[in-house]
């Protein structure tokens, strides 16, 4: 589809309540393919690309790189959906997805989100250190990036999904995390400057479940519980044996999560 003269990713399946599923960074639609697969096909499933990925055009620069552009992605999305949705995010697009709920330009009837990363909540820990840690690791890669490290982003998916997990993917997966590195670059500028606290998460009023894998990194974990203790009416759960990749990993037990949330809502 096309919005204000760029293109955004809409990839449509099914009848029924709609759902809204938003990949991370690094990835597009086909990223939720498993756990759609597995859910009941009573839903009218929706797929798009956070900016710079798959189809969507990358709107940002150096210097205008404001989370705005990424709520228009969703709300140009949205807009053709027509009706009230439930939102799914993971990683980066779980904390797009919140601060587009936030953002309270959209009717959301709930929220999921498979290890959402809103970086500002990393300071909600008791762990005073580990947001400096963090910004000294996503600065490294920024600067591996920029000094032509061929696969700078290893040091992204290695941080958030454990050693070897760049090293592991597909050979086309791993050449498409490269050529998209730049836009992860922007990414975590971003989120960076997107620093809501947990009590603005408060704010939410929908249902939302929180999930994260059991082998999550302390970081994630610190953000799982901010949001765990500050959103009304949040839930959590944790998938065993996974860590951050896992609606590829764990597809059938994300899909079971989503679809026994999305039932007790539906009725």
């Amino acid at each position: 589809m096309v919005s204000d003269h760029k293109h955004v990713d809409f990839v449509e399946t099914g009848t029924g309540p709609a759902v809204l599923f938003v990949p991370g960074s690094f990835a597009a639609p086909p990223a939720w393919r498993g756990v759609q697969k597995m859910l009941p096909q009573t839903y009218r499933f929706v797929a798009t690309s956070i900016c710079g990925y798959g189809g969507t055009a990358e709107t940002r620069t150096d210097d205008d790189l404001d989370m705005e552009h990424q709520f228009k992605v969703l709300e140009a999305v949205a807009e053709r959906i027509g009706e009230p949705f439930h939102l799914v995010g993971h990683s980066f697009g779980g904390a797009i997805s919140l601060a587009s709920a936030l953002n309270g330009t959209m009717d959301i009837l709930s929220i999921t989100t498979f290890e959402a990363n809103p970086l500002g909540l990393i300071k909600q820990g008791t762990d005073t250190a580990l947001f400096d840690q963090t910004r000294a690791m996503s600065d490294a890669f920024e600067a591996a990036y920029f000094a032509g490290e061929p696969d700078a982003a290893s040091r992204i998916i290695d941080f958030w999904g454990g050693a070897g997990s760049f090293a592991s993917m597909p050979e086309i997966v791993l050449q498409y995390c490269r050529d998209k590195t730049y836009n992860n670059v922007l990414d975590w500028r971003t989120a960076y400057a997107f620093d809501k606290t947990a009590a603005d998460y408060a704010a939410l009023s929908m249902p939302v479940l929180l999930v994260r894998g059991a082998l999550a990194n302390r970081q994630m974990v610190t953000i799982t519980n901010a949001l765990a203790a500050h959103v009304p009416r949040a839930r959590s759960a944790i998938v065993g044996g996974a860590s951050h990749f896992l609606i590829t990993s764990h597809a059938k037990e994300c899909a079971k999560l989503l679809g026994d949330f999305l039932a007790g809502i539906n009725g």
